[in-house]
């Protein structure tokens, strides 16, 4: 069980430092919110690298790495969607797509 919840904490540490990064280009370079934003940013970075070479120990690359992926593109689209960006149909299609992928690999 504990190997399931790394996947999902791993995706959730990456997306939520992508999340920050794109929060401090809100600010002026150099500012202090600039530095914060980023330092929790590169915070999030160093801790999801360490979920994933937990992660690399327990399933091959092969698998693993699509599937963190598209957990992070889902996850940051998800909060682009709630902030106010638009999501086509071309992107949701790219989605599933992915998706489908992922479960090619894992079967």
């Amino acid at each position: 069980m504990l190997k399931y919840l790394a996947i999902v904490m791993g995706a959730l540490v990456s997306g939520a430092a992508q999340v920050a990064l794109k929060k401090s280009s809100s600010f002026m370079n150099w500012s202090r919110g600039w530095l914060l934003f980023l330092l929790v940013s590169c915070i999030l970075y160093g801790i999801s690298l360490l979920i994933y070479l937990y992660l690399l120990r327990l399933y091959p690359i092969s698998k693993i790495y699509p599937v963190t992926t598209l957990l992070v593109i889902l996850l940051v689209t998800l909060y682009g969607f709630f902030m106010g960006e638009g999501i086509s149909t071309r992107h949701i299609i790219g989605l599933a797509l992915g998706a489908g992928s992922i479960c090619l690999l894992l079967v």
